[in-house]
């Protein structure tokens, strides 16, 4: 159903009529166009759902617009709040933030007894900019960690950095 129908009857008259339409579900199941439809589908404002969580209202508009990842501790929130499964606002990127990446890139690394600066060039990064990932000091762009899946492929097979990740999360 995409829409409810609200109607009550007075001594066999209607009295009222009211059809009211639902956006569609997201068709790409981006956490943020999922957020936004939950909230709307709860008939929260961003200003209730923030509130709700703690965060101001922008945080929330960035979060429907994808313009930043919701942090896998604000998606477990949303999700609360709006009463639905807290897969639906985080995806493999949160997850590979909210995790110790660098010890788990550092991990991966020296399993493939690679040098940082090989596997920069495996990743195809700047040796640079991936010192300072692995030691912390910059946090990856959502590009750089779809470049170290693409690069991570283990025996031809789609098996990507993210299980090492996602494992762990959705089981709890």
């Amino acid at each position: 159903l995409n829409h409810t129908s609200l109607y009550q009857y007075h001594q066999g008259k209607l009295l009222i009529h009211l059809t009211v339409t639902f956006e569609q579900k997201p068709k790409n199941s981006l956490p943020g166009d999922n957020l936004r439809y939950y909230r709307k589908r709860q008939s929260f404002t961003t200003r209730q759902l923030a509130e709700s969580i703690g965060v101001v209202p922008a945080t929330i508009i960035q979060y429907e617009n994808n313009l930043h990842p919701i942090p896998y501790d604000a998606a477990v929130e949303l999700a609360n709040a709006l009463e639905i499964e807290k897969s639906l606002l985080f995806d493999e990127f949160a997850v590979f933030l909210a995790k110790p990446y660098t010890e788990e890139l550092r991990r991966i690394r020296m399993s493939q007894k690679l040098s940082k600066r090989e596997f920069a060039e495996l990743i195809g990064i700047t040796p640079r900019y991936y010192y300072k990932i692995e030691e912390g000091v910059r946090r990856p762009s959502r590009k750089v960690f779809q470049q170290i899946r693409q690069s991570l492929k283990v025996d031809d097979r789609q098996t990507y950095i993210s299980i090492f990740f996602l494992h762990s999360y959705c089981t709890e």
